[in-house]
């Protein structure tokens, strides 16, 4: 019998399946980021707006949390004070059907979301200073 030798970089090649990536888009700069998966988390964007998920009973919970990131107290307790708008405020309500797309697109994936309330609707909610 003849000794084959295995051609490793064929096999990979063709093992290979396209991957397919889900992300979230600045709405202010146009940025791509990563699907977050820690709901607790506000993440930054490098032109300043920041995101968090929540749910949409905890909207107002939830820009409260992302204006004491984008301000310090003494700032947050000025913006509060006056009747003036400081941010801008962007609410995707189509959260939970990007993270189905997500989990559906790879079966194998250790990468699971969880929700305290299966029922609760996921909001992502971006914030950012006007100035």
């Amino acid at each position: 019998m003849k000794d084959q030798k295995l051609d490793w970089s064929n096999v990979l090649r063709c093992e290979r399946r396209p991957v397919q990536t889900h992300i979230v888009v600045c709405p202010f700069c146009d940025n791509p980021h990563s699907v977050p998966t820690d709901f607790d988390s506000i993440h930054r964007c490098s032109c300043g707006a920041c995101y968090k998920v929540c749910g949409q009973q905890a909207l107002e919970t939830g820009v409260g949390d992302i204006a004491e990131e984008l301000w310090n107290e003494e700032e947050l307790n000025f913006v509060r004070s006056i009747p003036i708008d400081f941010c801008n405020v962007v609410v995707e309500k189509d959260f939970d059907r990007l993270l189905d797309l997500r989990q559906s697109s790879d079966p194998i994936a250790v990468e699971r979301f969880c929700k305290y309330d299966m029922n609760m609707n996921l909001s992502l909610v971006w914030v950012k200073r006007l100035f």
